[in-house]
């Protein structure tokens, strides 16, 4: 089953339960969920030892689409403060433009130019505390702890699979600019451990050197009734892949990339 038929069915099986929970336990609000269709731009490209551009990856917002799904329960809560811990999951899929040279070739860069199938997979839970300032600021921290998965099909006979996981430290801030409308500031960064790197041809496993990531976020909320939130975020991530160990004559080169995402859904409170 392809990627994007999971992501619908996911959706949609979010949804329904999003919409049964709700009405089961309509006298709580503790809990939350949110779903979200997702447009990534990606602007990938890996490195030689001497700096100049090996291979890259590019696409548009349209090219790699899919969906995110969160379900969370608010929990301490008063006047002033409260705590969240949720649970997020994030599908998508798509192509990007590849511009490189055959491996091993020797070829310059920009020899090749061709189409990657992509399925990206992020999944993670993060505890956050919350802290009001006159019923219109909130100043947010937290930590959470995730699994970040990259499917790069390069043909059919090469794909290559990057998978890590991660700790990410976050920090938020937002401001009701009036009764219906909030707007955020969101900074988190995601440190990679156990980070490998899997190739199909040549068969083989790669320890990455390690992976960091910076993500900025700007999230945009109406609030449409007090259980019922719309939801359009831009985010923009740079991640950064140190060099792998040498197997077998290969390795995986460092690699930057500055994706772009974009996101509209809507939130519950129940």
């Amino acid at each position: 089953m392809k990627a994007k038929k999971i992501s619908v069915i996911v959706l949609y099986i979010g949804l329904f339960l999003s919409f049964t929970i709700s009405n089961t336990f309509a006298k709580e609000a503790n809990f939350t969920a949110s779903f979200a269709m997702v447009g990534m731009k990606m602007d990938y490209k890996e490195y030689l030892n001497n700096g100049s551009i090996l291979d890259s990856e590019e696409s548009q917002y349209d090219d790699i689409t899919g969906s995110q799904m969160s379900i969370g329960y608010v929990f301490n809560k008063d006047e002033l403060s409260y705590s969240h811990l949720k649970l997020n999951f994030m599908l998508l899929s798509g192509h990007t433009k590849y511009k490189g040279s055959y491996l091993g070739s020797g070829l310059p860069y920009g020899s090749v130019v061709s189409r990657t199938q992509n399925i990206i997979l992020d999944t993670d839970v993060t505890f956050m505390h919350v802290k009001k300032v006159k019923k219109i600021f909130e100043f947010s921290y937290g930590l959470g702890l995730g699994y970040h998965e990259w499917e790069r099909g390069l043909s059919s006979s090469q794909i290559e699979v990057y998978k890590w996981y991660y700790i990410k430290p976050h920090l938020g801030f937002s401001a009701m600019l009036n009764k219906d409308l909030k707007l955020g500031i969101n900074i988190e960064y995601q440190h990679g451990f156990d980070t490998i790197m899997t190739s199909s041809n040549p068969k083989l496993d790669f320890t990455l050197g390690g992976v960091n990531i910076w993500e900025f976020s700007i999230p945009v909320t109406y609030v449409y009734n007090e259980n019922i939130d719309f939801i359009f975020e831009i985010t923009h991530r740079k991640q950064t892949i140190i060099e792998s160990n040498v197997n077998s004559g290969y390795y995986e080169p460092d690699s930057t990339a500055y994706n772009n995402y974009l996101k509209f859904g809507v939130g519950f409170k129940f």
